[in-house]
Parts: C-alpha cells; structure tokens; sequence
C-alpha cells in the first residue's frame, strides 16, 4: 500500500509533467475569474473556497491545470497541491491524510490547493468544510454537478459555487480564432434588427460538435469517440450520486439517452419510454431526473399550472449538444440530414436559452399540443415566444400562440430575415452566432 509520505514526496516531483498534457493555449471565460482569485490569494493571503461543477469533458481538469501552470510563475512548485481524487481512491489514499503528510513535509506558505473530481472521496464536503475553516489555504475543487445534492448544508455556506458549461458560439469562436464577436443576443430577444457578424468559422460545425472544448483540438469524428466513451463514467459513476440505480437499470441508460437523441426523441412521453425500456414509469423518470442533475439534459415543462406539467411529459433537450450528435453519429445516422441537423439546432436554442432563463433568473417552457410553441422564455414578467424551424414557419401560427400565452414578442429561426413589430424573423446562423 502506498504511504502519504511516499506519495507526497513523488508526486510534487510530477505535478508538472501529470499536467502538462492539459495546459491548453486556450482560455475559458471563466479562467479570468478563477485567476483573479489566485492572484488575490497569493499577494493578499485572502483565502477562499471555490467550487467548479461541470459534466466531464467541459474543461474543469484543463481549468485546474492552467491555475497551476499561472501559480508557479508566481510561487514555489511545492506551495500548489495539485490532487486527483480518483487517483487518491484507487491508491487507497484518503484526501485529509495526504493534506497533512504535505504540511509535515513541505511545509507550505500561502498554499492553493486543486482538487480534482471530488466526488470520489468520501466524505468530501465535510472535509472540505474543514479545511476551509481552517483558513490557511486557497481551495479549488471540481466536481460533476450533481455532486451539489450530497453537499453539506454548512459547506454551501461557505464555498463559492461556479457551474461550468459548454461553450456558446461566442467563446468557441474566440478561442478558436482569438477574435471577439458582438453579442447580439440582447437585441434579438427584444426584437430589433441586426447585422450579421463577420465570421469566419462553420456555424453547422458549432451546432453539431462545438460547443465541446475537444473540437479545439480533435477532429469532430475524434469528439464523438471521446464522449461516447465519456458516457460509460457518467452512467456508472455520476448517476450514483442522484439515486441508488442497481446495474440493470444502468445497463439500459444509454439505451434512453439512445432514444431521446433521435430527432422525434422529445415526442416521446414516459409511457412510451416505459414500455420500450421495459422500465417502470417512476425509474424512467428518476433516470431522467439524474441526467438532468448530471448536467447532461435539462427537462422543459409545459407552459402553465403546475397541474398541466404533472400531466403532460416535459421536453428533454441535451445541454451539451455535441452529446447528441455522438449517440446520432454512433447510430449511422446522418448528422448533416435536413431533419437531423434541424434537432441539433432545437438543442443549441434550448442550451442558449436555458444559459438566458437561469442569468436572468426566467423561465422557460414550451406549449404542448399541435401547434404549440417550440420555447417561452419568460424574463422580467415578459414573455417571449421562440420558434425554431429550417421549413416554412406561418406567422398566423406564431401569433395565435403569442395570443393564447399572452407573450408580447415572438422570435422565429429559420432562413429568412424580417423585422416586424411584433414578431421578428432571423436567420438561424445569427442567432447561434449572436450569444
């Protein structure tokens, strides 16, 4: 059995050579923040604890890595812990004793430690809780997002909570090309007219396969393998963080996810899910609740009382599209098949929308029946109806659903651009482009 000591003493030897392979050139927004509270720690001593959630493949590890590539610029190699806890639990090594064979050891000053997928270690919020409440330390730890349900009520407290999630346009195209675009989401909500950004990137690409930080550096046939086979810790490891499934339910996971994915996947309700899966009702819907909570999809109910959502089945939409597009692409389908691609889009609007619903503290729901609006976005006690189609859209429909939801605006995303008082018609490409 490895000893702390021992590992301690060979691993901060390491630390830099482990890491390396995940110090990308690239930057996400949210490092610019992170960085600030390094620099605060490190010139101030102002420590803190700041915990990063995120579904696997978003970036976190990479997140971790520049911190500490940036901190030893700063300060000595040995006052920047760099810890995975998944390799802590398969050396058998607990995060608490290691902690103190590196205190005994090294004795740090102004020490920042990383913690990587803190999921993996027992216990992990009371422990964090206790460092914290040591005060010695800069604390930034990562984990998958439903690690916040198993979280301490006195550790949510305490910690700062920073979500991760797949990239929008904007910043794919920034840390691809290092050009800024305009934001012309603001506008489009409010029904104004626009210009087109100038860009030079494939927006189709984006919508299959962008909004992943893989596509920065892989082919996109390279994405889907990488999140195909992401899936299989997602299903056996995070999901257990959400309900106690036995494994045959598990084993019929990615059957789900399989079929939520095929472009009439949201038309299924679950009965019909039930009966396919050969699933009770209750497990389907407590799957679906785990992969939302997972940050795999999010769930969107229908548009009224609380009655109407109980008895109608939600929308459910992938939050990191690319995910879609693996399972579509590992099925034969064809992703860049009119109907297809036209699911994939209705995902990136429903991500851009559910990043605008939860900044603005709004809602969003949908209008089941024939007919019915794609999306409602309600902010600030307005509504605004939102219609996603690559066909031929009438505005009649758009305003009888405007009438009936009594929303004052309507936004439709096709091929054509029209500005009008009420409601506004915008190339799909802008408004993709635009957040």
């Amino acid at each position: 059995m490895v000893q702390p000591d021992d590992f301690i003493l060979e691993h901060l030897l390491n630390t830099q050579n482990l890491l390396a392979p995940y110090n990308k050139p690239h930057r996400r927004e949210l490092y610019r923040w992170l960085s600030s509270k390094l620099k605060a720690y490190l010139e101030n001593e102002t420590p803190d604890t700041v915990l990063l959630l995120g579904i696997r493949g978003v970036g976190k590890t990479t997140l971790l890595a520049q911190l500490y590539f940036e901190a030893i610029k700063r300060t000595s190699p040995n006052n920047i812990l760099y810890l995975s806890l998944d390799r802590l639990k398969a050396l058998g090594l607990e995060l608490l004793e290691v902690i103190d064979a590196y205190r005994r050891l090294v004795r740090p000053k102004n020490a920042v430690l990383l913690l990587d997928e803190v999921q993996y270690e027992r216990d992990w919020d009371l422990k964090l809780k206790l460092l914290h409440d040591e005060r010695r330390f800069l604390i930034i730890a990562t984990g998958s997002s439903a690690i916040k349900l198993r979280e301490s009520p006195d550790l949510a407290r305490r910690a700062l909570h920073r979500e991760l999630f797949p990239m929008t346009f904007r910043e794919y195209h920034l840390l691809k090309t290092g050009r800024k675009l305009p934001e012309l989401i603001g506008r489009i909500l409010r029904g104004q007219g626009v210009s087109m950004p100038p860009i030079t990137e494939d927006v189709e690409l984006y919508v299959r396969a962008g909004s992943m930080p893989l596509i920065l550096e892989m082919e996109e046939w390279e994405v889907y393998e990488r999140l195909t086979a992401m899936l299989d810790r997602v299903i056996y490891r995070d999901l257990r963080d959400v309900h106690e499934f036995d494994a045959e339910t598990l084993d019929k996971t990615l059957d789900l996810l399989h079929l939520l994915a095929t472009p009439k996947g949201e038309r299924f309700s679950y009965e019909r899910l039930s009966k396919t899966l050969g699933l009770a009702k209750g497990t389907v819907m407590k799957l679906i609740d785990a992969l939302e909570k997972a940050g795999l999809v999010q769930r969107i109910l229908p548009c009224g009382s609380l009655s109407k959502a109980k008895r109608k089945s939600p929308k459910i939409k992938f939050i990191a599209v690319p995910i879609k597009s693996a399972l579509l692409f590992g099925s034969g389908f064809s992703l860049g098949k009119k109907e297809v691609f036209a699911s994939l889009l209705e995902d990136i609007v429903a991500f851009y929308l559910f990043l605008l619903a939860k900044s603005r503290n709004g809602k969003l729901c949908y209008e089941p029946g024939k007919g019915g609006a794609d999306f409602v976005l309600e902010v600030g006690g307005e509504k605004v109806v939102v219609e996603v189609g690559l066909g031929k859209v009438r505005k009649d429909q758009v305003e009888r659903s405007m009438e009936r939801l009594n929303a004052k605006k309507g936004i439709v995303l096709g091929s054509k651009y029209e500005v009008g008082d009420r409601i506004v018609f915008y190339p799909w490409q802008m408004f993709v482009a635009g957040f």
